[in-house]
C-alpha cells in the first residue's frame, strides 16, 4: 500500500513544475524573451550627465541595433564639438589616424555654447556615437539637457 504522506511532496513538486513551465511559455509568447523587441528604447547618455573632453580627445559610446533605429537627445558644449556615428572599422581608423576619414553620419562642427538637437537614423549594425573635441589645446565640456536615446525607427 502507498503512503499518502509521501505522495504530497511529489504532487506539489509536479504542480510547481507545471506552473513554472506555463509562466515561462506565456512570458516567451508575449515577447518577453525576445531581445530585439521593437518597443525597447535604450538610454545611451542619461539626462543631466556631462563630461569633459580634453583637446583632440573623444568619447565613443558603442551599441548594436537589430533594425533601423533613431538616436535623439539634446546637449550643449563649451568650446565646440563634432559628433559622428562610426562603424567599428571607421572608429579603428580614427583611433589609428586621429582623423575621421569615413563615417555613417556627422553633425558637422557644433559651435561653442550652442544647444544641439540630435535626431539621426542608423541602420542595423554595430555603431559608436562619437563626441570629438576638435580643439587642439582646450577642454570642452559636454552637458546633456535630455537623455540621448536609441529607439527603433
Amino acid at each position: 500500500m502507498r503512503n499518502p504522506s509521501r505522495q504530497r511532496p511529489v504532487r506539489a513538486a509536479a504542480l510547481t513544475a507545471v506552473v513554472v513551465v506555463v509562466i515561462v511559455l506565456v512570458y516567451a509568447l508575449s515577447g518577453g524573451l525576445h531581445s530585439g523587441s521593437k518597443s525597447r528604447s535604450v538610454v545611451l547618455v542619461p539626462q543631466d550627465d556631462y563630461y569633459s573632453l580634453p583637446g583632440e580627445q573623444y568619447n565613443a559610446i558603442s551599441f548594436i541595433v537589430q533594425g533601423t533605429s533613431v538616436i535623439t537627445g539634446t546637449f550643449t558644449n563649451t568650446l565646440g564639438l563634432v559628433v559622428y556615428v562610426l562603424d567599428p572599422t571607421e572608429l579603428a581608423a580614427f583611433n589609428h589616424n586621429g582623423t575621421v576619414g569615413a563615417y555613417e553620419w556627422s553633425s558637422g562642427e557644433i559651435a561653442n555654447l550652442s544647444v544641439y538637437q540630435l535626431d539621426t537614423q542608423v541602420p542595423a549594425g554595430q555603431w559608436s556615437l562619437t563626441f570629438v573635441n576638435p580643439n587642439v589645446l582646450n577642454t570642452t565640456v559636454v552637458g546633456f539637457y535630455t537623455a540621448v536615446v536609441l529607439a527603433p525607427a
